[in-house]
């Protein structure tokens, strides 16, 4: 079987079936980033666009030349943006200061920081992953060696935990 790099270059000589065996090859990983960074109704969408864009890049000579999956999952990425930030609405606010006023109290930043590095190790883990990566339980059952249900009951005792800690500081203060 041929390597990624030699598939990239029969496709960019013409052959179809070689860019049909990337496809395959590489469907699936290009789903999981999708499914982090679109929205549940674009992920398919996101996928076939940034392959088409990909295949569309090695046709015109320029594109992977050795890391066609890290080319491909920077793809989806930029296409789940690109669509993310085209689908936003503006909600205009009479109240700007109601907007802007907790970014400018780092006195609360400062808060949360302590009381999420006052946590257990494992909860600061869950609660990055399922929070700012927006990791879903499934994806990390197997990571941490538990059910799906199990990765949801930490997260939630992990954000009780950052509550508790949280009000403890600020109340302390």
């Amino acid at each position: 079987m041929e390597t990624d790099a030699e598939l990239v270059v029969l496709a960019r000589s013409g052959d179809r079936d070689a860019y049909g065996w990337l496809f395959v090859r590489h469907r699936t990983a290009a789903t999981r980033v999708a499914q982090r960074f679109a929205a549940r109704d674009d992920v398919d969408d996101v996928v076939a666009e940034s392959f088409a864009r990909v295949l569309a890049q090695i046709r015109a000579g320029r594109g992977p030349v050795a890391s066609f999956r890290a080319y491909l999952l920077a793809a989806v990425r930029h296409e789940a943006v690109r669509r993310g930030v085209q689908g936003r609405r503006c909600e205009p606010t009479a109240d700007i200061e109601a907007v802007t006023a907790p970014a400018e109290q780092p006195e609360v930043d400062d808060a949360v920081r302590e009381a999420y590095r006052a946590l257990p190790e494992r909860w600061r883990r869950v609660l990055w992953q399922l929070e700012v990566e927006g990791r879903r339980p499934h994806e990390l059952a197997v990571e941490l060696g538990l059910s799906a249900n199990a990765v949801s009951a930490l997260g939630c005792r992990a954000r009780a935990g950052l509550r508790t800690a949280y009000l403890g500081r600020s109340l302390a203060a």
